[in-house]
């Protein structure tokens, strides 16, 4: 759509700019030209006129000079000489303002002395003055009815622009085997319409390859995953009295649930919105920050780091716990990671969680990618965690922030 409106409006302007650059040089050149030869077919009658009374005084020096309407011949000795021409040099002058009124004079010499031949062109001017108005008026007119006609004609050419824009718009990612060529079969954009259907086939094909994928992994990794916790479950009844065991085994556990919850996560985030949650899905984040603290605590084992969570007043979400748990958790292992002494601390205000730590903080260059996958911070690490959990937040239009300082980093998730 916006493709389409820009080269509509180019369009428009580039016409109704030519057009008007037209019609500003053709008056502007007839004007001139209009100007020049009215000029020069006053100067030729002034002179014809100077011409035929040099020779009435030659032959009769009390000769009367020509006198009309319009026309008249001056002495220099004449009494009604107008002030205004007696100033004027030898030669013609087109615009001569005398008395309120508009003359064109000549001025020549003669045996007798200097005479004067003036025409009144004051009406003349003002009929003039008006056609240029009617003139300007009608241009502008023409330029009006050109900007309408090159609008009407942009949206004419432009609208299968627009309707491939609007099918492509209505396309959803569930719907299959679309296809527009048969649709833009005689247009212009027949082209365009043929490769945007290879492109949606591949992308069929794609899609379908994925969501094999998908259900595979659903049934292939669930499966395992349900076996291994049933056996954890089995050997922490079987390790009962023996404590070192018990903590391994529950360490199995704890890396088989999160094992289990990563799946279900990626198995959700591989899917459209609609399907990510159902109307059902609530959870209470207070509750599940109280979870994932407990469950983590063990990875500060021989670190001297207090772990505080003042989370008491519930946030319920409408959620899966498993994603918020997910966020919270990646959060607080990235906490526990870069924190070697001091203390982390969790809190809630309002509808935002915060997660602060004393730890070495974010490098000021890493800031901008922190969120980017692949990138980490610590060795080894695949920088999947962080990744994951802006994607979790932006599925769900939760916002979150790092503030980071070389005394530590505060987390944000606002609900």
């Amino acid at each position: 759509m916006r493709l389409s409106r820009s080269i509509r409006n180019r369009f428009v302007i580039a016409t109704v700019a030519l057009v008007a650059v037209g019609i500003c040089a053709l008056l502007t050149l007839s004007f001139l030209l209009g100007t020049h030869t009215r000029g020069a077919l006053r100067d030729e009658t002034l002179q014809s006129e100077l011409d035929h009374n040099i020779e009435l005084l030659a032959r009769d020096p009390a000769a009367q000079l020509s006198q009309s309407k319009t026309l008249r011949i001056y002495r220099a000795e004449s009494a009604d000489l107008p002030d205004e021409f007696v100033t004027l040099p030898l030669g013609a002058h087109p615009f001569v303002a005398a008395g309120g009124r508009l003359f064109h004079v000549v001025v020549r010499e003669s045996p007798r002395g200097r005479i004067y031949a003036s025409f009144d062109i004051t009406e003349r001017e003002r009929l003039e003055s008006q056609n240029r108005w009617v003139i300007m008026s009608c241009g502008a007119l023409i330029v009006l009815v050109v900007a309408l006609a090159a609008v009407w004609l942009a949206r004419s050419l432009l609208s299968p622009i627009d309707e491939l824009a609007a099918r492509l718009e209505q396309i959803s990612p569930e719907d299959r085997d679309v296809r527009l060529a048969k649709t833009f079969g005689d247009s212009e954009l027949a082209p365009i319409a043929r490769s945007i259907d290879g492109f949606l086939g591949r992308l069929d094909g794609f899609v379908e390859r994925e969501r094999s994928f998908t259900e595979s992994a659903s049934h292939e990794l669930r499966s395992p995953l349900a076996v291994l916790q049933g056996a954890a479950e089995l050997l922490a009844d079987q390790s009962r009295g023996q404590p070192a065991l018990a903590r391994t085994i529950e360490r199995i556990r704890r890396a088989t649930r999160d094992m289990s919850d990563f799946t279900h996560t990626l198995l959700l985030l591989s899917r459209e919105p609609q399907s990510v949650t159902s109307p059902g899905d609530q959870c209470d984040v207070t509750e599940v920050a109280n979870r994932v603290i407990e469950e983590q605590r063990i990875l500060l084992t021989g670190k001297p780091v207090t772990l505080n969570c003042n989370c008491n007043e519930p946030m319920v979400v409408a959620a899966p716990a498993s994603l918020v748990k997910i966020v919270l958790s990646n959060l607080l292992r990235n906490a526990m990671s870069a924190t070697d002494s001091g203390s982390i601390s969790c809190s809630i205000h309002g509808r935002t969680i915060e997660l602060s730590d004393s730890g070495a903080g974010i490098p000021e260059g890493a800031m901008e990618r922190i969120f980017d996958r692949r990138f980490s911070l610590s060795p080894g690490g695949h920088g999947l965690g962080l990744h994951l959990t802006k994607r979790i937040c932006d599925k769900f239009g939760w916002a979150i922030a790092l503030e980071s300082t070389a005394t530590g980093t505060v987390a944000r998730v606002t609900f």
